[in-house]
């Protein structure tokens, strides 16, 4: 925790922010930019009730939440993953298909909310950069997995560094490190996953699938 806590390095804001708070405690969601060093408690890290995407968060230390998106996204993402539907495009996206990675990404944020060290979300964190240890009842719809993350259905993140754990599903654009779950999905990467149903790119292979790339130095 000590480590995690002194990392200051990570989602640095690529915006200017007329005005950002630092402090030690706060209740979510936030209503104003702001970095806490120390914790945060309250419905969410990211701050949904805006709905536009004008506040930088970052959260050094500590984050409880309920997590309200998480566990409906959590269930509906669940309900779409197993039985499957199409997109505006028509095309078909579920846990099974080599289709669908790019949900987050439509709505990827311009500021963005960042936690690094230790979060623990009843429905399921969501819309976050993370970093550190993360414990969600339901679901996680991350943009990024920088360590370990744990939910009680679903994992859906754009890129994972680290492990990623769910019950039921997990879903990555890009992985470099471990899934494991029942289902377990990405599109590429170096990553290990281990479930009944495993698929990395267009590959579907039971129990243990891996692929580890080498770099390939050109002179």
């Amino acid at each position: 925790m000590t480590i995690l806590f002194c990392i200051q390095s990570f989602g640095q804001n690529k915006y200017r922010v007329s005005k950002m708070d630092t402090v030690h405690f706060s209740l979510t969601p936030a209503r104003r930019s702001i970095v806490v060093n120390g914790v945060f408690v309250g419905l969410a890290a990211h701050p949904w009730s805006t709905w536009v995407d004008t506040l930088f968060v970052k959260i050094n230390g500590f984050n409880l939440e309920l997590g309200p998106f998480g566990f409906i996204g959590g269930i509906w993402g669940t309900m779409v993953g197993l039985v499957g539907a199409k997109d505006s495009s028509g095309k078909r996206m579920s846990f099974f298909t080599d289709y669908g990675y790019d949900s987050l990404d439509k709505g990827y944020p311009g500021y963005g909310t960042y936690v690094n060290g230790f979060s623990i979300s009843v429905g399921g964190i969501t819309e976050t950069f993370n970093h550190g240890l993360f414990i969600n009842g339901v679901a996680g719809y991350c943009y990024e997995i920088d360590g370990l993350q744990l939910s009680g259905l679903v994992n859906n993140t754009t890129e994972l560094n680290g492990i990623s754990i769910a019950a039921l599903a997990n879903v990555a654009k890009k992985a470099k490190g471990v899934q494991v779950g029942l289902i377990n999905k990405c599109k590429t990467g170096n990553v290990l996953q281990i479930g009944i149903f495993n698929r990395i790119g267009k590959r579907v292979i039971p129990f243990i699938n891996f692929s580890f790339k080498r770099k390939r130095n050109y002179t």
